[in-house]
């Protein structure tokens, strides 16, 4: 989306009055509007420009996480809360803003092969880590080598390293990356913290020390990491290198960076109210409405690319082995009263394994599954299975019950759940339990069901969730295996040409979904925000990560 269409989609906002001026005002900074662009859209409907203060420098900020991160070295760690981390220590090859284009980083330029088999980067000169040993094409080298190294045993980052092959060493500013085929989403995975670039002294020096003693090249330095309390960052003073997706240069406008852990949400709300945080993650829901309306802080709802909440259907597991079981579940749930009473209206309905901001999004999964109860029935009247005594259906002897193993996520869901599903004669057993142990009894096929949903800014991420290599020992819990599936994931990721891409992940996401794999429930809202308002230049960027280069204190505070 470029600048001129996010002004058109902002307008039409604005001329709806759903937004308070000062929220349309940081919604058009956030999409990169101009101050001008900014005051006509004010002007629309009415109201004067917002006066542009100058940043100030110095200061801190305490963000309230909802986790603690298993460690900050990107090739070990899968986890959405360390790239919240990681981001403000490290510097990837490229940027990727919030249009979904990409955007200088430690690499100048990039020039991929035709073939797509090759990237060749032109680096910066004069960056230095923050051990002050110098950036140049071995680090990059170094730092790919190191994902892939068996000795890592890294999971997420090797997966975005996709087919790698080698890095070659051209001169000290001229990087070669090599694939054993092509791998178009490349550049979307260099842009992501987990390939971040990280100081090969460092990590040589002591491999288990790096997880929680990184050394990047970004604005903020690691100070210390206190377990079960807080991680704290500061000022790198000497950081000129900055991408051109943030407004400034040079080192950033803030002093102090400290993350503290707060996994209860009641605990993370109380703390950014007390102004023990001065930003939180995931308020809760039911307070969004309140936290919009108080002056002292600001919101940002935000909904993730990639794969919406959704409930992965064991398909190799009875009664979800049944397609009509699958297909009526589907046909039963109204997504709509999920969202109005279930998450209070914060975020929309969800139709397919890909959220709509996704690249290749196909609207075609929209019109599947309408809610229609009746269909439901009459699904599992013609699958043979019939009412019981108590409503609940029966066939062959066995009840139509399906297990699902609940966690936080998916708590304020289930009881509206079990009720619409009960109407149609499905029987939902709830399993409480941790994620993890989650995780385990889907994989292990302990249970029908449990819920998921994945931050992705390229459609690759369904190779994870999909792909039959994946069934054992990986996220693929549906455990659905299809040759054609399989041989349009792998096309996905090799195919350079984006109208090629965009037609073959229309026809994945239209297999998945036809099959019943998943139910989408709704847009994730996960990595909404909720922070005082005498911050700004506060964002968040294409996948929804939080970058806080540009933030800085209200001159008047």
């Amino acid at each position: 989306m470029n600048g001129e269409s996010n002004f058109s989609q902002l307008a039409r906002v604005a001329l709806s009055g759903r937004l308070s001026r000062r929220e349309l005002a940081r919604r058009a900074a956030a999409a990169g509007l101009s101050s001008s662009a900014i005051a006509a859209l004010l002007a629309a409907r009415g109201e004067g420009a917002a006066a542009q203060d100058e940043a100030t420098q110095g200061g801190e900020i305490v963000v309230g996480l909802n986790l603690e991160p298993d460690n900050l070295d990107p090739a070990f760690t899968p986890v959405a809360v360390s790239h919240w981390v990681m981001m403000n220590i490290y510097d990837t090859l490229v940027w990727r803003a919030n249009d979904g284009s990409f955007k200088p980083g430690l690499a100048e330029t990039w020039e991929p092969s035709e073939d797509g088999t090759e990237y060749t980067f032109q680096l910066r000169e004069g960056v230095k880590f923050h051990d002050g040993t110098p950036f140049n094409a071995d680090a990059v080298k170094f730092t790919f080598d190191h994902i892939v190294d068996p000795e890592s045993h890294s999971g997420f980052a090797s997966s975005l390293l996709g087919p790698y092959d080698r890095t070659e060493v051209v001169d000290d500013r001229t990087a070669k990356v090599h694939f054993k085929e092509p791998y178009a989403p490349f550049l979307d995975s260099a842009s992501q913290a987990f390939l971040a670039i990280v100081s090969p002294t460092a990590v040589q020096a002591d491999r288990e020390a790096y997880l929680r003693n990184p050394v990047g090249t970004g604005f903020m330095k690691f100070d210390e990491w206190v377990q079960n309390d807080h991680i704290s960052l500061s000022k790198n003073p000497d950081y000129n290198w900055a991408s051109p997706v943030f407004e400034h240069t040079g080192p950033a406008y803030l002093d102090k960076l400290t993350f503290r852990f707060y996994t209860d949400t009641p605990t993370r709300l109380a703390a950014l109210e007390a102004g023990d945080a001065n930003l939180i993650e995931t308020p809760p829901y039911h307070e969004f409405q309140r936290l919009t309306d108080d002056e002292k802080f600001d919101v940002n709802v935000v909904l993730n690319p990639g794969l919406p909440l959704v409930l992965f259907l064991d398909t190799t597991k009875a009664p979800t082995d049944d397609l009509a079981v699958r297909q009526a579940m589907n046909f039963a749930l109204d997504r709509q009263l999920i969202v109005d009473q279930g998450m209070f209206g914060v975020t929309k309905p969800a139709y397919g394994p890909l959220w709509e901001s996704t690249p290749y999004y196909s609207p075609e999964v929209e019109t599947l599954y309408p809610y229609d109860p009746e269909k439901a029935k009459q699904l599992l009247d013609e699958a043979g299975w019939a009412p019981g005594g108590d409503g609940i259906r029966e066939k062959d002897g066995q009840r139509l019950t399906v297990s699902l193993a609940s966690t936080d996520f998916i708590n304020p869901l289930r009881e509206i759940s079990q009720a619409l599903w009960s109407e149609v004669g499905i029987e939902l057993d709830v399993q409480t339990m941790t994620v993890a142990a989650a995780f385990e009894a889907i994989g292990n096929s302990e249970v029908n069901t449990t819920s998921q949903a994945w931050v992705s800014s390229d459609p690759v991420v369904l190779t994870n969730l999909f792909h039959s290599k994946n069934n054992k020992g990986g996220f693929a819990w549906s455990k659905y295996s299809d040759p054609h599936l399989d041989e349009l994931l792998e096309s996905g990721e090799s195919t350079i040409d984006e109208d090629e891409r965009a037609s073959i992940y229309a026809e994945i996401q239209k297999i998945i979904m036809e099959n019943a794999l998943i139910i989408p429930y709704y847009g994730n809202a996960e990595t909404s925000i909720a922070f005082e308002s005498r911050y700004q230049g506060v964002k968040q960027d294409f996948r929804n990560y939080l970058w806080l280069y540009d933030t800085h204190l209200n001159p008047s505070e």
